[in-house]
């Protein structure tokens, strides 16, 4: 139980990271986006805000997307478990928890591949390398694979009722 412990304390304190970054990089799409809107009207065009802000859009959606997670926002149907007996709604729990957390390795594998063969590109605007654009898609389902361990360790080993 201590390890089940450390892990769902790590999961949440990476959450509350999650949500602070969530926080700011949204700030920061509005700050570069209102600033783009300004130099647009006023001066002449940034060439580099439309790609600044891309590329936040995808770390905020990786962040985004394991904070959902680990909070049970994500769409569900759950019409077919509900009407299962309580034993087989708890199977049926772990079942998807460990489909979701074979995606999440998979997703992981494949997009420390892809950062590893994109990498050396340059972006076109910013000329920074694309493998820190391409990191997200490994440090997002990274972090959904902790979150379901957690998920997997509360479902399996609660005690007493089954919800």
């Amino acid at each position: 139980m201590r390890m089940a412990n450390l892990i769902h304390k790590a999961s949440d304190f990476i959450d509350g990271i999650c949500c602070k970054l969530i926080i700011t990089i949204l700030a920061m799409m509005v700050l570069t986006t209102s600033l783009q809107i300004v130099c647009r009207v006023f001066f002449s065009a940034l060439s580099w805000s439309e790609e600044v802000t891309r590329y936040l859009l995808v770390y905020l959606t990786f962040f985004g997307a394991s904070s959902v997670y680990k909070k049970s926002g994500h769409i569900s149907v759950l019409v077919v478990q509900h009407l299962l007996p309580p034993k087989l709604q708890k199977l049926v729990s772990i079942f998807v928890i460990i489909l979701c957390g074979i995606f999440f390795s998979i997703a992981t594998f494949y997009g420390l591949k892809y950062m590893g063969l994109q990498g050396s590109q340059l972006s076109a605007a910013l000329r920074i390398p694309m493998k820190y654009l391409y990191m997200s898609i490994p440090i997002g389902f990274s972090i959904m694979i902790l979150h379901s361990v957690d998920n997997l360790i509360n479902v399996g080993f609660r005690e007493g009722d089954v919800n």
